[in-house]
């Protein structure tokens, strides 16, 4: 935690610097938004239910040498949720790191659209395992990655500051695993799970 704190800090305090320095090549901003997770699991037995979740924290945006071409790189906190069969819901909470190429398109000086696409890595956060008992899915244990690297692409609006966007994220391996000990005939079933998540983000650049 101590270090993820610092990187969320090394960000704000690089950006600040770049304000100053170079306002129209270097900004930072904050950015939030809503996602929609479906998780996916190998055993068709397994059904989630798609759940809503938030995501918050700073994000930088640096314009390359090429018109229309930047990089956004940001550091959020993100909660997705998870309830399988209509059981009780398990929150996955990850500190998710993507880094975008982006391309703008400008109208006016102070609207315009872009596209984005690029690699995110995630890190969890808090308990990894995750265990309950439930009268319908009986013991269930529930095993997240401690990193997932997945991919973006979206694209949005830009006015003025504000940036408003709508973005895919498909994971490029397994979110985690998940067991269940079923109450008849003391069955023993495990499978793997993924986290596929569309949001909805607003951000705010200074």
């Amino acid at each position: 935690m101590k270090r993820i704190m610092m990187l969320m800090m090394s960000l704000a305090l690089f950006g600040i610097t770049g304000i100053q320095a170079q306002t129209q090549t270097f900004r930072i901003g904050v950015k939030g938004g809503v996602n929609l997770t479906e998780f996916t699991f190998k055993n068709d037995d397994f059904k989630a239910d798609n759940r809503t979740g938030f995501f918050i924290g700073p994000i930088v945006h640096v314009n390359l040498p090429l018109v229309g071409l930047g990089l956004n790189i940001a550091g959020l906190y993100n909660q997705k949720e998870a309830k399988v069969n209509g059981a009780e819901t398990i929150k996955h909470k990850t500190f998710d790191v993507p880094l975008n190429l982006r391309y703008a398109i400008h109208f006016t000086g102070n609207a315009g659209i872009f596209f984005e696409a690029g690699p995110q890595i995630a890190f969890t956060l808090g308990d990894r395992a995750l265990k309950y008992h439930d009268n319908d899915l009986a013991d269930v244990n529930w095993r997240f990655n401690d990193s997932d690297i997945s991919a973006n692409v979206g694209g949005g609006l830009t006015l003025g500051h504000l940036q408003l966007g709508v973005n895919y994220n498909l994971p490029l391996g397994k979110t985690g695993e998940f067991e269940w000990n079923g109450t008849t005939e003391h069955q023993l079933l495990h499978t793997s799970s993924k986290a596929k998540t569309w949001q909805v983000s607003a951000a705010w650049f200074f």
